[in-house]
């Protein structure tokens, strides 16, 4: 697919139709919220001892840039995307479509290459709960910034 605003970068395509108008904002919140969260979270488990990356771009980097601030923000916005009018019973459900492929890609990546190692004690279940989690906290995050501008909240 040949990408109209820039036809030198053809994979910057999908990510420029996630942000259409008029819920732009909406969705460039929940990418940096995300950002944000899976920096900070990935930083603490890593410090920890929790999770290694053996193998990451650049090497004075301790966690998984490309997951923390492309991957994970991206589907983080396609969650809230699939959720934004739901119901708390959908949003639950709707969580497992992102956390179930994304721990199954974990537990393969971890088994058969040097991207990711569990240590002490960490599992693919840590993976599926801090997953699902994050999705749901950037979830609610969103809404309660929608209802505060909204005005549907008095502030005062």
């Amino acid at each position: 697919m040949l990408n109209v605003v820039n036809p030198h970068f053809p994979d910057a395509t999908p990510f420029i139709y996630l942000i259409k108008k008029p819920l732009a904002k909406d969705w460039l919140l929940v990418f940096f919220i995300k950002s944000y969260y899976a920096s900070f979270v990935d930083n603490l488990v890593v410090n920890k001892g929790y999770v290694e990356y053996p193998t990451r771009l650049p090497k004075q980097v301790k966690t998984n840039v490309l997951f923390d601030y492309i991957l994970f923000p991206i589907t983080c916005v396609l969650y809230n995307q699939l959720t934004k009018d739901s119901r708390l019973i959908q949003c639950l459900i709707k969580v497992l479509y992102f956390s179930v492929p994304m721990t199954i890609a974990e537990i393969w990546l971890e088994k058969n290459t040097q991207l990711v190692k569990y240590k002490n004690g960490w599992n693919w279940k840590m993976t599926f709960y801090s997953l699902s989690f994050s999705f749901l906290l950037v979830r609610f995050t969103m809404s309660v910034i929608r209802r505060i501008f909204n005005n549907k909240y008095d502030l005062s």
